[in-house]
């Protein structure tokens, strides 16, 4: 068990009552609460779990909408010394089963939400399992078994006090599950003081304080909505909760309540901007002062009409992942405090150009404070993999004795999947994942390089590249593309007309460019629907992959 000096998450109600006792903490439609009361919702709670039995070390999952309730159960169970395991509403039942399966919990937390997988989840015993507590009134669906409400787990008057939490072994206090953009999702088990360390982070690098407004754009399940919600509870702002993200939900709350901060990825700003776009006018672009983007570089169309638009917000990219608690690097994409802000780092892709003295790939800017980073050999000249050790790691997948990532030479490295270079001034430079790249001609290709270069041509307005199994080369590499408006493709053409693509002007793209010449893509592919993506945004490449192979399947089984 641990003592007072060890980090704990629900030091932050210490704050909220001496900061903002009386003031707004929390809107979540026609519901306010207070600093006082958001404190006394969590006390109540804590006491109503201990009287039911909840112990240091047992684990609560949690599924459901963002909302104050939320952020109010992931306090209660930290200050008995559970653990909570948020869960993915939108997973498939398979998923779901599959992580209560892991994790093994003595409560399960609910709402609507996550109604399509629960209904089946009945259907199966699940022996550790002793409470369920549905956070509205529940609908004919959810009445099998002991269904507690918030109210019956509250019945008892607080009696504890702010200080009075407790720890679970080695510190844990959340399980978080990967968005699985590739296999099962797996459970990262993170300790209190990596959720403060990177709350920290956030507050020194983004500039967070008790004086913003944080519209939560980000579901709670993931680590980017989860740590962000952390750092807000402990600098003492103001949350702005909608069930689920829409960006025209999004863009009222923004002006209604005049929004500060909030963190996004770039299909979520894509979609605020073409709804601020339409508007008549727009009053958000005066108070939002802070974006964070995460999961995958903005493109220069995007930060250049999120400077439109939001021209009062500094803008931020971040590089992280759940094993890490989020956020490694950051870089600064705009700040209207420094009108003179260069051409975002990250725009550049000099792989195979002559600036041999640049670094290959993206850059993602300096590690924070707190963050070891360091590059294995093993690739190329000064690329390899990417290794972080420090107080921010997980302690291990939840199902697992030790973590697997740990580099084995030293094994307080966690290897975070990605090959990546640093150069002289401290930027990290990301190539791609190690499970992602191509092997081409005995080359190694990554997919997020080429895309980085397509992106820019003025008529492709989304690319994703996939490797597909070629008899000569291993692998093909294929660039699946989306034309903007008013653009059209040509199977055959070598027109230069305005508005036209085909194969052959594309590789002279990318010729002219600077791309070498094994990395180009040998087939283009016009996709016409979004492309599949996870909750947080990120690309299912091995799903467009699938579709790629099982296309070109139909076409040679046709001919």
């Amino acid at each position: 068990m641990a003592s007072h000096s060890h980090p704990h998450i629900c030091q932050c109600l210490s704050r909220l009552l001496s900061f903002r006792r009386h003031s707004p903490v929390t809107i979540a439609g026609h519901r306010h609460k207070t600093g006082q009361q958001l404190v006394e919702e969590v006390l109540s709670l804590a006491q109503g779990l201990l009287q039911l039995g909840l112990t240091p070390g047992d684990v609560v999952a949690i599924s459901a909408y963002n909302s104050e309730w939320y952020l109010e159960w992931l306090l209660a169970i930290a200050f008995v010394g559970g653990i909570a395991a948020p869960l993915n509403y939108r997973w498939s039942f398979e998923e779901a089963r599959f992580a209560i399966t892991a994790v093994r919990p003595v409560m399960l937390v609910t709402d609507e939400s996550c109604y399509t997988w629960y209904s089946k989840l009945q259907q199966y015993d699940i022996p550790s399992l002793k409470w369920h507590v549905f956070l509205d009134s529940p609908s004919k669906g959810f009445t099998k078994g002991n269904v507690l409400t918030p109210e019956i787990v509250k019945k008892h008057s607080v009696k504890l006090l702010p200080f009075d939490y407790s720890w679970a072994h080695e510190g844990s206090v959340i399980i978080c599950f990967t968005s699985g953009t590739t296999g099962k999702p797996k459970g990262v088990t993170l300790s209190h003081g990596a959720l403060i360390i990177q709350s920290l982070a956030k507050i020194a690098m983004v500039g967070y304080s008790e004086d913003d407004v944080y519209l939560h754009t980000a579901p709670l399940c993931h680590i980017g909505g989860l740590s962000s919600a952390m750092t807000m509870l402990m600098v003492g702002g103001c949350h702005v909760l909608m069930p689920k993200f829409d960006a025209g939900s999004a863009v009222g709350a923004t002006e209604q309540y005049n929004v500060t901060s909030f963190i996004t990825v770039p299909a979520i700003m894509a979609n605020l901007i073409s709804i601020i776009r339409h508007k008549e006018t727009w009053k958000g672009g005066e108070t939002v002062n802070k974006i964070l983007n995460g999961g995958g570089s903005l493109s220069l169309e995007l930060i250049k009409d999120t400077r439109m638009f939001f021209h009062r917000a500094k803008l931020i990219s971040a590089y992280g992942m759940t094993e890490t608690c989020s956020s490694l690097t950051f870089l600064t994409l705009y700040d209207p405090m420094h009108e003179t802000t260069s051409r975002p780092l990250q725009t550049f892709s000099v792989a195979g150009s002559n600036l041999i003295h640049q670094p290959q790939g993206i850059c993602v800017g300096k590690a924070a404070p707190h963050i070891e980073l360091k590059i294995s050999a093993g690739v190329s000249g000064n690329t390899g993999r990417i290794l972080t050790r420090g107080p921010h790691t997980m302690l291990r997948y939840w199902d697992q004795a030790l973590t697997n990532p740990l580099n084995l030479d030293n094994e307080a490295w966690l290897d975070t999947g990605d090959i990546g270079s640093i150069d002289c001034n401290g930027n990290l430079w990301l190539l791609g994942r190690t499970n992602g790249r191509i092997k081409s001609g005995g080359e190694n290709i990554y997919p997020e390089e080429v895309e980085a270069i397509l992106i820019e041509h003025p008529g492709i307005a989304s690319v994703v590249i996939v490797g597909i199994p070629d008899a000569g080369l291993t692998e093909m590499v294929v660039a699946c593309i989306q034309l903007k408006e008013n653009w059209q493709w040509l199977e055959k053409s070598a027109s230069n007309e305005e508005l036209h693509l085909s194969r052959k002007n594309l590789q002279q793209y990318c010729v002219e460019k600077n791309l070498t010449r094994f990395k180009m893509p040998k087939m283009f592919i016009i996709w016409r629907k979004p492309f599949p993506l996870t909750t947080t945004g990120k690309i299912r490449r091995d799903q467009i992959r699938k579709e790629v192979m099982s296309q070109l399947q139909s076409l040679h089984s046709n001919l």
